[in-house]
């Protein structure tokens, strides 16, 4: 079965759950994880991946913009959406093109729609 899947990456439990809870009522399937690592293993089981959501500063180890260009490595068009309090994050400039960024605090809906804008833009 191929199932499309968003892929959360974020640190903060409260946060992470939050999200995915949001973004399944909104009904996508959902992947969560919680550090880079984690990440990376999951990319690695090479399910079909609908989206990457990835805060930016995910403690040690691998951050959002590695975990980024690992994932651009295995689909080199995976929309992403990074979040981070970092009021600078540069995400841009780290080679990760047809991104967003959503700055935190955020409400739901705004990563909701930011995946959506990078959904229809790898579409098009």
């Amino acid at each position: 079965m191929n199932v499309n899947r968003i892929l959360v990456v974020e640190d903060n439990f409260i946060l992470n759950f939050e999200l995915c809870e949001f973004l399944r009522e909104s009904g996508h399937e959902i992947r969560s994880v919680y550090c880079g690592q984690a990440a990376f293993e999951a990319i690695n089981r090479h399910e079909h991946l609908l989206a990457l959501l990835t805060d930016i500063d995910l403690g040690p180890g691998p951050d959002g913009v590695d975990v980024a260009r690992y994932a651009r490595a295995f689909s080199p068009h995976l929309p992403v959406v990074f979040i981070s309090a970092a009021r600078d994050p540069r995400h841009e400039f780290n080679g990760i093109d047809r991104s967003e960024f959503v700055a935190k605090p955020f409400q739901p809906q705004q990563v909701a729609d930011a995946l959506a804008r990078v959904i229809r833009l790898e579409a098009a």
